[in-house]
């Protein structure tokens, strides 16, 4: 393995660069590694991923021997510096070292492209270090010249591993600084083997402490996360002008300020790695993070009077999955105290949670006060409202979607679970279907979420251990919720519905015959128009699907594989796919394009049957906007059930690597639903994810 070695501190010295050689003996003594040295010609600290624009660069040449067998006074010490490479010193005997008058960063380019490449072939790792104190939180690490080095040979091809020694004093204790060498080696050759194989890190930052305590084996090693800190200013002004009359500023940057607010901070980062005397790893990307959603056209106008009268208004906890949405025409605020006194000429459009929105207000300034739900929409959310509202409405019109595509729904209402023989009364016609046997039921509350309180049953014996299994998990502090059994607290619920299970759904063997339902983001604009988000997505249940209809134990059907809440399964892997990109020879585009166009027409019917049916409980506002999350079964004969619609959708369900798709539908709903509703005007959007499909 061809490996390139570098540094910001320049050649060995026993004040600026006393740690290197013991790391450079440690290779040539430990390793087959095949070494090539190329280092600034002086002390290059703080500078970062600099180059010397423009100027013409030299090398001069420095030879060294293995000099850390023992303790001696003569560790640093080298011959040279000389203008050209000098053959009376061969290897292995003598290490070559190439001097550049320059930056570290170019001293990689110089390493990988020239000095060695051609004589010994490509470089397979740079190493940049031991770095003469440690490069931990993002205030030494963005100024390291150990670490730019190491990012520019990212950017020319070249994975990097930069590694740093963090001291508490001046005494360069020999011991400490050869268990550090044997460390690091150890750690580079077991980094670099997982360098070869993640293709989302580029770079590892090794921070070591040079401490007594420090030996193989006994010192924790752990990845760690950068500390985010902030320096005042790091430079002073000097009382005494120069000789020219100039006002000087001097370096002085607060180191102890930098100590004291990584001691304060408590949280897992590689500061704090270090403060409790450990070795920290941190993986790198060699680039900016875009900051996402922002994206789109930026247009300047010489009348900024418009831009001003527009807010938007941002009270949900900065920690949550989608925090700031992409917002062009709008300024952005998060002071709550604008809606006490909102300027005559100034429209709010309020992005929060249902609690924050101001009651008050929707009425007192509807052209002002813009909010992101409805107030009433319990005729879709609530399971037996959904229920009731589906049923009147296809009463009157028998040629709708929804009779096929909704299954049959029978109400309970249990205030205790001794109470159930009376509910079963009232809903007779359930108990004979039920004591009929030969199906699969199942039982939703209706006000639950996160598929709590949802059971599979056979028969009404079973369906009473459920209802008792919830009082069981009853506390005396009844805000307390069985978390472990998935359960509910009755008393506080009421209401529930139960319909005969839909055990057919389509599986799909690419993806381990796992039930799914596909998650649909349904957004409605003011009174009322409403969008189907094209990019839905397709959640997996954590383990394969076996239908309860085949199992012969009448009293307890298990719920492993029937439920598809990505939020059950905390302690794997979800499985979230986009639906377009679903691949199984079962589920043909065309097929798909058959199931996404009945997602569009259920969805269609089920608004107009809440505007026609159940005016009280859903109201669509003139000043107001609200994205749903409708759960669709596709069943194995390719046809859609509709489970259930929920408000304020749990969007981090989606993942990490699906994000994009959330700030895709933002991005749209602000372009497209948001500013037209606040600002009267109509996006120009010539393609678009969102798929109108009501229009009153």
């Amino acid at each position: 393995m061809h490996v390139l070695l570098t540094n910001d501190d320049g050649p060995l010295d026993d004040n600026s660069c006393p740690y290197m050689k013991y790391f450079v003996d440690e290779i040539l003594t430990t390793t087959d590694w095949d070494l090539s040295i190329v280092v600034p010609n002086e002390q290059r600290s703080w500078i970062g991923k600099a180059h010397f624009a423009g100027k013409t660069l030299t090398t001069t040449y420095i030879y060294t021997r293995l000099s850390t067998s023992a303790p001696n006074a003569n560790i640093n010490s080298f011959e040279g510096p000389f203008k050209t490479s000098q053959p009376q010193f061969p290897q292995p005997e003598w290490q070559e070292w190439v001097l550049v008058n320059s930056t570290p960063a170019a001293c990689a380019d110089i390493g990988i492209h020239h000095v060695y490449s051609k004589k010994k072939g490509p470089i397979d790792l740079v190493l940049s270090g031991p770095n003469f104190g440690k490069n931990s939180s993002n205030l030494y690490i963005l100024a390291s010249g150990t670490v730019g080095a190491a990012m520019e040979a990212v950017t020319h091809g070249v994975k990097a591993i930069a590694l740093s020694y963090a001291f508490n004093n001046l005494d360069h204790d020999f011991h400490i600084l050869k268990e550090a060498a044997k460390i690091s080696v150890k750690l580079i050759k077991k980094l670099y083997v997982q360098l070869q194989t993640m293709e989302n890190v580029d770079i590892f930052s090794v921070n070591v402490p040079l401490i007594e305590s420090l030996k193989l084996g006994s010192t924790k090693i752990h990845y760690a996360p950068i500390l985010n800190n902030y320096w005042n200013s790091i430079y002073a002004p000097s009382d005494e002008l120069n000789e020219h009359g100039q006002q000087q500023y001097m370096w002085n940057p607060d180191f102890k300020k930098v100590y004291k607010d990584g001691l304060a901070d408590l949280t897992h980062t590689d500061s704090r790695v270090l403060l409790e005397e450990g070795i920290s790893v941190t993986p790198l990307k060699a680039s900016f993070n875009i900051v996402e959603p922002f994206s789109g056209e930026i247009t300047l106008d010489d009348d900024e009077s418009a831009e001003n009268s527009h807010r938007f208004l941002i009270t949900i906890p900065q920690e949550a999955y989608v925090y700031k949405p992409l917002l062009p025409d709008f300024s952005i605020t998060t002071d709550i105290s604008l809606l006490k006194n909102i300027p005559q000429d100034v429209k709010v459009f309020h992005y929060g949670e249902y609690e924050d929105i101001d009651i008050d207000l929707i009425g007192e300034k509807p052209s002002q006060y813009y909010i992101p739900s409805y107030i009433y929409r319990k005729a879709l959310i609530r399971k037996h409202f959904l229920a009731n509202t589906i049923q009147h409405y296809v009463a009157k019109h028998p040629e709708s979607v929804l009779i096929q595509n909704v299954p049959q729904s029978y109400q309970l209402e249990v205030d205790y679970a001794e109470f159930l023989d009376d509910a079963l009364d009232d809903a007779y016609e359930l108990r004979d279907e039920i004591e009929a046997g030969g199906r699969t039921w199942i039982l939703k509350p209706s006000m639950s979420d996160k598929g709590q309180g949802i059971r599979l049953f056979k028969t009404i014996d079973r369906l009473q251990e459920i209802f008792n299994s919830f009082e069981e998990g009853d506390s005396e502090d009844e805000d307390e919720v069985n978390e472990t059994e998935n359960g509910v607290i009755i008393s506080q619920l009421r209401h529930f519905i139960v319909q005969e299970y839909k055990s057919r759904p389509l599986l799909l063997q690419n993806y381990d015959n796992k039930k799914f339902h596909l998650r649909t983001y349904v957004v409605c604009k003011g009174n009322l128009q409403v969008f189907v988000y094209k990019n839905i997505l397709t959640l997996f249940a954590a383990t394969e699907y076996h239908d309860p209809n085949d199992d012969n134990d009448e009293e307890q059907v298990s719920m492993d594989g029937h439920l598809t809440n990505t939020c059950l399964q905390e302690t794997g892997n979800p499985l979230v796919v986009p639906f377009w990109k679903l691949e199984d020879t079962k589920f043909s585009e065309e097929q798909k394009k058959k199931v996404f166009d009945q997602v569009l027409e259920t969805t269609k019917e089920l608004y107009t049957a809440a505007t026609s049916v159940d005016k009280m409980n859903f109201q669509p506002m003139d000043n107001a906007i609200e994205i749903f999350g409708i759960d669709f079964l596709v069943n194995e004969d390719y046809t859609v059930t509709l489970l259930e619609v929920n408000s304020y959708p749990d969007f981090k369900q989606t993942g990490d690597d699906l994000k994009g798709l959330i700030y895709e539908l933002f991005d749209r709903v602000v372009k497209e639903v948001v500013s037209p509703l606040v600002t009267g005007t109509q996006s120009e959007t010539t393609e678009s994810t969102l798929v109108s499909v009501l229009s009153q």
